[in-house]
Order: C-alpha cells, then structure tokens, then sequence
C-alpha cells in the first residue's frame, strides 16, 4: 500500500512539475506577443501567440491579443474568431466586445455590430468614444443604405410607369394608325 502512495505522488510530483515548465514556456511565448504588438509587429506577434496557444490552449487572455494583432492586420474575420473564443468564456469583457464589435464593422455585419456596441453603451456608466464613433458611424451607414434603397425604389418605380407609359403610347399608335384608317376606309368603301 505504501509503494502505491508513493508511486501517486510521484506521479502528482513529476505532473506539476510538467505542468510548471508549460506555464513558464506559455508566458514566454505570450509576454514576447504582447512586446511584439505593442512595436508594432503583429506577424510575428502571431506567431508567439500562436505556440503560446498550443501550449496552453485554454488561457482566453492569448486569444484576446491574437485577435488584436489580426485586428491591426485588417484580417477581421481571424480576429472575430478569436473574439469570439474569449467571449464564449468571458462573455462580461466589454473590451473584447468593443473590438469583435469593430471588426464586424469593418466587414459591414452593421446589426451584430451594433448589437456589440450598444451592449457595451449600456454596461458602461461613463461613454466610451470609441464605441461611440462606432455606433454614429453605424446610424449614417444605415441612413446611407435606406436613403440607396429609397433611390432604387424610386428608379423601379420610374421604370414601371416608363413601361405603362410606353405601352400606352404603342396602343395609341395602333388605333390612330391602324384601326382609324382602317374603319375610314371601310366606311368610304361601304358607301359607294
């Protein structure tokens, strides 16, 4: 019985001691992420945070800043995913929110923005600028987008009554120049 407790705690000893170089190889990679992002160079901070992901996958934190640097990098749908990923753990993390809520901005999914934006606006007592531009910057697209639509309606509109009109001009100029004649000509030749 002895021999296998001992065996345990070796095996819990040799465990946390595994589990002890993993979180030192993970912050490495993650800590020279975030340095990487904060001098501007997000590919490679990618990359650090990409092994920092394989080594602890679990830490939403890692995903947050890839995120970031794939937002700097304008490729929004990567960004989203990650956003995504921390949100589905830390759903309360309105920083996370107001940058998922840019980057669907950024690819015109203007209502799931807003959504973001607004649930930010109303946790927030003091106004955050940021998702504030955002969301006036949401109401002129959306203005934009219904004043496009009033125009296309209105251009369908004038092509329709084009069309009527059209056709009435065309069954006008059947009758004035064939049924008129035609019945002239038949009253001329029935009377003599």
């Amino acid at each position: 019985m002895n021999k296998i407790i001992t065996l345990f705690s070796l095996l819990i000893i040799c465990s946390f001691s595994i589990n002890a170089q993993n979180i030192e190889r993970y912050k490495k990679h993650h800590d020279k992420g975030r340095l990487l992002i904060l001098e501007g160079k997000y590919q490679q901070a990618i990359s650090q945070l990409d092994t920092a992901i394989n080594i602890m996958p679990y830490y939403a934190r890692i995903f947050q800043d890839r995120g970031y640097a794939y937002m700097q990098l304008k490729n929004y749908k990567l960004a989203i995913r990650d956003f995504d990923h921390v949100l589905k753990k830390q759903p309360y993390l309105n920083e996370v929110k107001l940058q998922r809520g840019m980057a669907l901005y950024h690819l015109d999914y203007l209502d799931d923005a807003e959504r973001d934006l607004l649930s930010i606006r109303k946790a927030s007592p003091d106004k955050n600028l940021e998702a504030e531009y955002y969301l006036e910057s949401i109401n002129r697209e959306k203005e934009l987008m219904r004043y496009k639509e009033q125009e296309r309606i209105n251009i369908l509109r004038y092509q329709t009554e084009s069309r009527r009109l059209e056709r009435a001009r065309h069954r006008e100029d059947v009758i004035w120049n064939t049924v008129v004649p035609l019945a002239f000509w038949t009253s001329v030749f029935l009377t003599w």
